[in-house]
């Protein structure tokens, strides 16, 4: 294990740590606001509000730095996982600040999320910046990444779609639904970062420019939308539960940056089995955090 592959995982889990602190904060001043203002000037009350700025900066000013510092270290495939380690952060932040209770079943699907992350740490999928540079020049990669990219935009907007139109699970598609622009994000970070120093320096090509002008759009889209989704879904449930099935998504599409997008070959078959088991553990978490979930949301 090289000096930059520990630097990067350092990066990765304190990236994960702030987004998710910043979040609860953000919860806190959600669950401030009068049920009879949360559907009118919903966000303008939440702007005006310094304990949810501090908030939003820690998870995407001081959380994004680091998030782009890891990526630039260890790729898209490891980060999304390596970030995920903040749910210990989430979970206990929920029960002291936002006063939320978590049963039996929930601190199991929160230990099987970190277990199944774990293991999708281990698999040692990543993906350096050379590769990131040299995939861009492949109009095979481009395609691909054009097809990856449009599917998880529909599936985000059908998605989001669905949770407006749900009474009884809002919350747990809406949760659901937000993680695909944070996955998204984690993606285009890596073309982002593999093509800005050149272009901020004059000497990009026209492709290049293309590239970084995309990934940019794509960037401040995602996460403005993403933040503005992550806190509709807050109105309708604890952060603990919401954010842990939000990681579902994000945990996963990893899998396809590198076997579709990349298709990049694993570096051991026992890559693959960590690889596997990691999405099965996530995968019932979310089970586990959504049905709790959506008891409440019945009540």
């Amino acid at each position: 294990m090289n000096g930059n592959y520990t630097v990067g995982v350092a990066y990765a889990i304190l990236s994960g740590a702030l987004n998710q602190f910043g979040q609860i904060l953000q919860k806190k001043i959600v669950n401030e606001v009068p049920k009879h203002a949360r559907d009118k000037h919903f966000m303008r009350i939440l702007l005006k509000n310094p304990v949810w700025i501090f908030g939003l900066f820690l998870q995407l000013g001081v959380g994004t730095v680091f998030f782009m510092l890891a990526q630039d270290k260890i790729g898209p495939a490891l980060v999304p996982g390596l970030m995920a380690s903040g749910l210990i952060v989430l979970a206990l932040g929920s029960v002291r600040i936002n006063r939320e209770s978590l049963d039996h079943s929930e601190f199991l699907g929160i230990g099987l999320m970190i277990s199944g992350i774990t293991l999708l740490g281990m698999s040692a999928l990543g993906i350096n910046s050379d590769k990131v540079q040299e995939a861009l020049s492949n109009l095979d990669f481009v395609t691909r990444m054009t097809i990856y990219t449009v599917t998880l935009f529909i599936i985000w907007i059908v998605t989001h779609a669905l949770a407006l139109k749900s009474v009884s699970r809002k919350g747990i598609i809406m949760a659901f639904s937000n993680g695909f622009p944070f996955s998204l994000a984690n993606f285009w970070i890596s073309p982002l970062l593999a093509v800005m120093f050149v272009v901020l320096y004059g000497h990009g090509t026209t492709a290049q420019v293309a590239v970084f002008v995309i990934a940019s759009v794509i960037l401040v889209g995602t996460n403005v939308f993403g933040m503005w989704q992550t806190q509709m879904a807050f109105k309708y449930g604890q952060a603990s539960n919401l954010i842990t099935i939000q990681q579902v998504p994000i945990q996963t599409t990893p899998i396809l940056v590198y076997f579709y997008v990349f298709s990049l070959t694993p570096p051991s078959s026992i890559s693959v089995v960590y690889m596997l088991s990691g999405i099965f553990l996530i995968m019932v978490s979310g089970s586990l955090l959504g049905r709790r979930h959506t008891e409440r949301e019945a009540m």
